[in-house]
């Protein structure tokens, strides 16, 4: 499993304040709390509304880079953001994220073949999230495809099938699941990603719906996470998940995790 942790964020009220007045202790410790948890990479949010978004981004990736050795997942819908990121970037980033909005695609679509990256394709298109498995499916092969002509390997294209907060939808979760499973039949060469925190959004006890819902996606073949690797319960959940569908040899990420004191268990 590939994780990303995803708290530098400006949509996080105290991730935002940091990021306008620099405060680069702040972002730092934030950033080490996630890789000392387990983070492979770390998402870059520098979306704090204030028209300057490609400023701030290239000041978090330079302060990140700088003071870490760890790749980025550069978060963000503006293509003259990515691009100035991109460049001050060391080694191949994540790009988070494109979708089958043919506008945004075909904003994006230079910037992630201008260089080596990874991208993140949202099934989503112009008509918004579609409701059927199958159409969601549908988008992201659709995009695919369009990577793939831009020169962009399978192997480096991560689909997210989109989760939405099943206290508005009783079948958000069915739908995102059916997707995964469509996605690892028919495209196994591509990668699948998901964000857990939306599915139990609304719902007392979320983090028990984000928990049985991450153990669910690992079951059907999910790549990568984009989570909070502080969180113990959820840490435990993933590498149990994981360990149960024989993906972790002996046990052996599971007992590394807890010799580190990162699982929530109790002895």
């Amino acid at each position: 499993m590939l994780y990303i942790g995803e708290s530098i964020n400006a949509t996080i009220k105290s991730v935002k304040q940091a990021i306008i007045d620099k405060d680069e202790e702040f972002i730092l410790n934030l950033a080490k709390a996630q890789v000392e948890t387990g983070s492979d990479l770390l998402d870059a949010n520098a979306g704090t509304g204030l028209d300057q978004e490609a400023e701030d981004l290239v000041w978090l990736v330079e302060l990140l880079q700088k003071n870490m050795d760890i790749t980025l997942c550069l978060d963000s819908s503006d293509s003259k953001a990515l691009e100035a990121a991109m460049k001050v970037h060391k080694g191949t980033p994540m790009i988070n994220s494109i979708s089958g909005e043919q506008q945004k695609l075909e904003a994006m679509l230079p910037v992630v073949s201008s260089s080596p990256c990874k991208v993140i394709v949202l099934c989503m298109g112009n008509n918004g999230i579609p409701a059927d498995p199958e159409e969601r499916f549908a988008i992201g092969r659709s995009v695919v495809g369009e990577l793939e002509k831009a020169g962009l390997k399978k192997e480096d294209i991560y689909l997210d099938p989109i989760v939405m907060s099943v206290a508005t939808d009783s079948g958000a979760g069915v739908v995102t699941l059916k997707t995964l499973e469509l996605i690892k039949k028919e495209l196994p060469e591509v990668k699948t990603i998901l964000p857990v925190s939306n599915v139990g959004f609304g719902l007392p006890g979320r983090v028990w719906f984000n928990l049985v819902f991450a153990a669910f996606a690992v079951e059907r073949g999910l790549d990568a996470l984009l989570c909070d690797t502080r969180n113990g319960k959820m840490m435990t959940s993933i590498l149990a998940a994981e360990a149960l569908q024989g993906r972790d040899n002996f046990c052996l990420s599971y007992l590394k995790a807890y010799k580190k004191g990162l699982l929530d268990v109790k002895k």
